[in-house]
């Protein structure tokens, strides 16, 4: 009998097909066909965006906000819950966005025309940024946390255009910046830990102002010309744009260190931690967009209105050119500045919370990495060991090194971009591991170097003091090793010899050939079928059997890696970068043990006809694995919290709502009246954890096989295990993972703790972590697409949880 068979054998079909047996409140949201409708069935008839001109210039005074708060509160998100009316605007905290995430009607549309008085404060350290309706309204054609019914591509607004026009239109204004100016005077600028930035210089400054001009003018005229038919209606032409106005000299050096500051503490590829703009403006157009986009990542981790604006107007003028820069020449296509560029734009499209921004981000990066590929950076190098034998010039060895160590780590970079894109879109990443032969960076030590001196003296001390030092000698240093090898390397269980060289970038990198493997694998079994039938016989099965095996065998190569992991932690117990791998394992151990795209679709209510019986069918092809699907979520919760709000990876605030959305289907399940009475099977072994002996469980006389294969009770009384808390290696999480003991619950910010028997209260957590990092576009949207999930899923209205 399959896992699925095997749950709903307890239940008879009469007991979930009766009317008495349904989910309460669902019925509200079903027709008689059992599929889903939203709202508004009609709102496909109202997407005549191309029919409506964007320009911000048609707002005489203001750029066009819609204000309704997201509910600070579970008693607030309860509310919303408990009835079928939709959200309304409530005031609270100054938290801004549309009544619905739904696509506005013609008439809203025209409304949405006038203008509309800016927030008396703009700074707002709890609520959410202003923004537009339409970004909003295309929230629901994203191409990644698709919780809600969906629209597409051609059936979205164009939101592109209003980046540029925004840019343009506070151009135009009086004070632009003034509110951001207040905002960066409560900075600590003698912050040790910013980067360092040479000043900009008057003429650098000009040469900038001049350039981006330019860019944002072809960028405009490229937008603005589809709408031509408009210009009878008086709408401004690209002749009458105004001159940009960039913020101030200081606020330009302090986004270029914020830059630093948040994304180079994983994506290191500042020479000497310093960047100097006087000196990259010398160079060529691709420089100056290098620059620009570092601007526009530094301002898009200020949580101001103006950084956002600034940032997404420059990432899209920049998309334009760079893609016009390397068309016109097709050189670019193998330099290293404007793969750079791409990688740039990649993370800020990616992660920026605008729909086609991230679309084309997601759609160009394949075009990126075999620009990669094609420039030969790819392919096995001689690994350049530093000589200091007299023979050579030390200022000349030095540049050289790090010319080839500067598309060392472009590589890298690109391949922990692929593989966290392909971890968040649920596809596999693009690069096989076959092909990165390319040496591993080098030592950060050597790469932060300010000088040939320091240089020389730090590599001396990594390569030996000999003089005589030589390639032969240094034949098995790690710098000398491809990803391909290091891989091998820890299939073969050949790393422990040098497990003490291993750093904490290595074990990122190592992440991206264990996704893939994973992710074919679960691909490979969510081919089969949990009923079988006559085109499924018996006698296939055993294919199912050993790609079950090979899961289980990945999830034997993740613990290694984990316990590898930690032991760097251990001796680097500060280290971010290992804090983020373990986020970035948890999701991924998350994908052995749900499918997640099941998860969205189930949230969707695609073909759910709102009874327990489907309920537990469905679920069933969630989640394998209660236990650890709960563990690993409470884990990405625990680690994400831990990190300081303005050192987050981009992507933080998708880790969260992937955990949440884990956490809330599994506390929809509970909502079945006989969730106690469920047998939960496991498909495989749970991995054997570590006791705090440092023994593994499956050591202390148990059958770890006979353990995974029998079913255990759902566990509803016990100890409380609070999963978002309490580390892997605690005896309370061993208990809960091995033998159900215990009950599961998370931590609110006062302290006091909830079970995962109310999905509103799920939701109104998930909502609560992201909102205590630094606001982030994508991040208020998130949080958007949670509260219309809850709205969607009237189940419950029973009010805040008890702790």
């Amino acid at each position: 009998m399959t896992d699925g068979m095997h749950l709903l054998s307890q239940h008879s079909p009469e007991h979930f097909s009766s009317p008495g047996n349904r989910i309460e409140g669902m019925d509200d949201m079903l027709p008689l066909g059992g599929e889903f409708v939203a709202p508004d069935a009609g709102y496909q008839d109202l997407l005549m965006w191309s029919e409506y001109p964007l320009e911000l210039d048609m707002y005489p005074n203001q750029m066009q906000l819609v204000s309704t708060p997201l509910p600070t509160s579970l008693t607030e998100l309860s509310a919303m819950s408990s009835g079928s009316e939709p959200m309304t605007s409530t005031p609270s905290r100054g938290s801004v966005h549309t009544s619905s995430t739904s696509i506005m009607s013609s008439g809203e549309y025209e409304s949405m025309l006038k203008p509309m008085e800016m927030p008396a404060s703009t700074t707002m350290v709890d609520g959410m940024i202003p923004e537009f309706d339409v970004l909003i309204a295309a929230e629901s054609a994203w191409p990644m946390a698709r919780c809600n019914p969906p629209i597409f591509s051609g059936s979205c607004p164009r939101t592109a255009i209003v980046h540029l026009e925004c840019l343009e239109q506070k151009s135009k204004e009086e004070g632009t910046w003034a509110s951001l100016e207040k905002y960066l005077e409560q900075v600590d600028w003698a912050a040790a830990d910013l980067a360092t930035v040479v000043p900009m210089t008057p003429r650098t400054r000009d040469k900038m102002l001049a350039i981006t001009q330019s860019f944002l003018h072809k960028a405009l005229d490229i937008h603005r010309g589809g709408l031509n038919s408009y210009q009878k209606n008086g709408f401004p032409s690209p002749g009458n744009f105004n001159f940009i106005v960039l913020p101030p000299t200081e606020m330009l050096e302090y986004f270029l260190r914020s830059y630093i500051r948040s994304l180079s503490s994983y994506f290191n590829l500042v020479i000497g931690g310093c960047v100097d703009p006087n000196e990259m403006l010398i160079n060529n157009q691709a420089s100056t967009l290098l620059v620009l986009l570092m601007i526009a990542q530094g301002a898009s981790a200020v949580p101001m209105p103006e950084a956002r604006y600034l940032a997404a107007g420059l990432t899209e003028t920049c998309r334009i050119s760079l893609f016009d820069v390397i068309e016109k020449n097709v050189e670019f296509s193998a330099d290293p500045v404007a793969l750079r560029c791409a990688l740039l734009f990649t993370i800020l499209g990616a992660w920026s919370g605008d729909k086609w921004l991230m679309d084309i981000a997601m759609g160009q990066r394949g075009m990126y990495l075999a620009m990669l590929k094609h420039a030969g950076m790819l392919e096995p190098q001689v690994a350049m060991i530093p000589t200091f034998d007299g023979s050579t010039n030390p200022e000349l060895q030095w540049r050289t090194w790090l010319h080839r160590e500067l598309q060392y780590r472009l590589v890298y970079n690109w391949v922990m971009v692929d593989q966290e894109l392909g971890l968040f879109h649920d596809t596999a990443p693009i690069l096989a591991i076959s092909d990165l032969q390319c040496p591993l960076p080098g030592s950060d030590a050597l790469w932060m170097a300010t000088s040939v001196e320091e240089w020389s003296s730090n590599a001396q001390k990594i390569y030996g003091c000999s003089n005589t030092t030589n390639a032969q000698m240094m034949g098995a240093s790690p710098i000398s090793h491809s990803l391909c090898d290091l891989f091998q390397d820890f299939l073969h269980d050949n790393l422990g010899r040098r497990q003490s060289t291993l750093t904490p970038m290595q074990m990122r990198l190592l992440l991206h050939p264990l996704q893939s493997l994973l992710c074919h694998i679960r691909q490979m079994l969510s081919c089969f079928s949990d009923v079988l039938s006559a085109r499924c016989s018996p006698s296939r099965s055993v294919t199912k059997a050993s790609t079950q095996l090979r899961l289980e065998e990945a999830q034997g190569l993740l613990q290694k890696w984990y316990e590898m992991s930690m032991a760097i932690y251990k001796s680097q117990p500060g280290c971010y970068i290992t804090r983020c791998n373990l986020v970035l394992y948890h999701l991924i151990s998350l994908n052995a043990v749900t499918n997640f795209p099941e998860i969205e679709r189930l949230a969707r209510r695609e073909g759910f006809d709102g009874s327990y019986w489907d309920l537990a069918v469905r679920q069933n092809r969630c989640v394998s694995n209660r236990e650890e699907s709960i563990f690993h979520s409470g884990q990405v919760m625990r680690l994400v919290r831990c990190m300081a709000p303005d050192r987050r990876p981009s992507w933080w605030s998708a880790a969260i709502y992937r955990a949440t959305l884990i956490l809330w289907i599994d506390s929809v399940s509970r909502l079945d009246p006989n969730f106690q009475k469920q047998q939960i099977p496991h498909s495989s072994p749970i991995p054997a954890q570590r006791s705090s002996t440092g023994k593994n469980k499956a050591d202390a006389g148990t059958d770890p096989d006979q353990a995974g294969a029998s079913p255990r009770m759902a566990p509803m009384s016990g100890e409380a295990v609070a999963i978002d808390q309490v580390t892997p290696e605690d005896s309370s999480i061993i208990a809960y993972l091995w033998s159900g003991d215990g009950v599961a619950v998370l931590t609110r910010p006062d302290g006091t703790t909830f079970g995962l028997d109310k999905p509103s209260a799920v939701l109104s957590y998930g909502m609560m972590a992201i909102e205590e990092g630094v606001s982030t576009r994508i991040g208020d949207g998130l949080k958007r697409k949670l509260v219309t999930l809850g709205s969607h899923w009237n189940v419950d209205g029973l009010g805040p949880v008890s702790g």
